[in-house]
């Protein structure tokens, strides 16, 4: 079955409660050998993500025990896992991990464009972090890639639902391993060789060719320079043993000390060396989370498959998937994603504007700090409340030019949005989700007597460093 088909199978169980506890809100994305839903209640956040996955008999003990180590690791740039467990849905048993939700990752960006130097070096210092703590508990990731580097509010996060022991095998081999993956075993320095892949593809878009049958290191564009280029460069040694630390990796970007020389290193030095200059670092403004709406965060989710606005992305790996809009006007640097567990969305923006007069359109401006006003008294336009979208100062400060998002809305004979539907998404899937929040709270005029069904009107947010603008026409029925 493909990946397509296997979506419309998953989503088929929106509605259903896993475990009893966990009810299956909104599907996400999936692949065909597992699915990511939204959940809302029951997981000790507002709203967290549920992975579900095909039991293997042969490994399914071990993959909750995998699981429930991750479990207990707690840092501020690492998904935190709520729970995990066995179910049965629909005779199929499964297991699943609830945790943080997170509404993008690194890879949804890279269709639009690369991130820039500067942005990599603010996305780095976290993902360093995340990584360096994940060693220091005597685990590794195994699964570094852009599909699995994600943002929640202002902060990038690590995904944690494939950490593993050194040693262990993975279920499945990806582009990114490192020479020394085709014995299946993940190591600290593996985890480096997959971060220096990661690092040269969000620069170029691509991963860097190479030759898995040849014994030299992957070709590294000249688009890659300076101190990246180095970074990269001791990532990629093909002998394991001569790879950076995380450690030196962190130093390197902070201009503390340039990265050893290949022959000062043991075999052994990247999975044991402590980074003490890694802890405090968040300082350093991080721009990739604001370049993706979430950090634009954020994914081809391990070989992700961008789909258009109203139908759900194909997840292949990453941690979570998250439907990706079509892209319209300027593009921004993504701005933090909407609070989340590896996933909470932010609740919808409370700021409300009265309506502004005009025959069939209504318009309204506001600057980052938006207003608010509870008047509903009615207007000419047929607009009684406009609700304005609320974006944080750090996500505003990331445009560039204007980001334009059209919500469609369908108004009941009461004049209540019945349903709001995006209909053009910019570059950012965080603006995008707050203009729909927004819309879902604008009041409109009752029916007029003898007119009835549905009356639809498209509104228009229209996002820039100093203020945000709204239009509202009636459409034609």
């Amino acid at each position: 079955m493909s990946v397509t088909e296997m979506s419309e199978t998953w989503k088929q169980w929106e509605g259903r409660t896993v475990d009893g506890r966990f009810p299956l809100e909104r599907y996400l994305g999936g692949s065909d050998h597992s699915a990511v839903f939204l959940i809302s209640s029951g997981a000790g956040a507002d709203n967290a993500a549920i992975k579900l996955i095909a039991a293997d008999a042969a490994d399914a003990e071990n993959q909750l025990r995998r699981w429930q180590a991750a479990r207990e690791l707690n840092h501020p740039n690492l998904i935190r896992i709520f729970d995990a467990g066995a179910c049965e849905l629909d005779g199929v048993k499964m297991l699943y991990v609830v945790e943080e939700y997170a509404e993008e990752n690194l890879s949804q960006i890279l269709p639009e464009r690369a991130l820039t130097a500067e942005e990599v070096r603010g996305m780095l210092p976290p993902v360093l972090r995340a990584l360096q703590y994940v060693h220091d508990n005597g685990l590794v990731h195994g699964r570094i890639q852009p599909s699995n580097i994600l943002a929640i509010g202002d902060q990038v996060k690590l995904s944690s639902d494939a950490l593993s022991a050194p040693g262990s095998r993975g279920a499945r081999s990806s582009a990114y391993d490192p020479p020394e993956g085709a014995t299946g075993a993940s190591s600290a320095a593996g985890d480096v060789w997959q971060l220096g892949m990661t690092l040269v593809e969000v620069l170029t878009q691509r991963l860097p060719a190479w030759d898995r049958a040849q014994p030299s290191s992957p070709v590294i564009p000249a688009v890659v320079s300076g101190s990246l280029r180095e970074i990269a460069a001791n990532c990629l040694q093909v002998d394991s043993g001569k790879r950076s630390t995380v450690a030196e990796i962190s130093d390197r970007l902070e201009g503390k000390r340039p990265v050893r020389s290949s022959t000062d290193r043991s075999p052994q030095s990247g999975a044991t060396i402590i980074a003490p200059a890694i802890s405090g670092q968040g300082k350093r403004s991080v721009k990739w989370p604001y370049l993706l709406g979430l950090v634009v965060v954020a994914v081809a989710i391990f070989f992700f498959v961008r789909p258009n606005p109203t139908n759900p992305p194909v997840e292949t790996q990453s941690t979570q998937a998250q439907p990706n809009a079509a892209t319209e006007g300027s593009q921004s640097t993504n701005p933090p994603s909407a609070q989340a567990p590896a996933q909470a969305e932010s609740k919808p923006s409370s700021a409300v504007t009265p309506a502004t007069g005009g025959n069939a359109r209504a318009s309204a401006k506001t600057g980052a700090s938006n207003v608010h006003n509870d008047n509903d008294s009615n207007n000419a336009s047929g607009v009684v409340r406009q609700v304005m979208p609320q974006v944080s100062p750090s996500a505003r400060r990331t445009i560039q030019g204007k980001i334009k998002v059209r919500v469609r809305v369908d108004v009941d004979a009461a004049g209540n949005v019945a349903k709001a539907t995006l209909e053009s998404a910019g570059p950012s899937k965080y603006f995008s989700r707050v203009s729909v929040e927004a819309a879902r709270d604008w009041k409109f005029s009752p029916a007029a007597s003898g007119e009835s069904g549905v009356r639809v009107w498209k509104l228009q947010f229209a996002f820039s460093r100093g203020k945000t603008e709204v239009s509202a026409v009636r459409a034609k029925g």
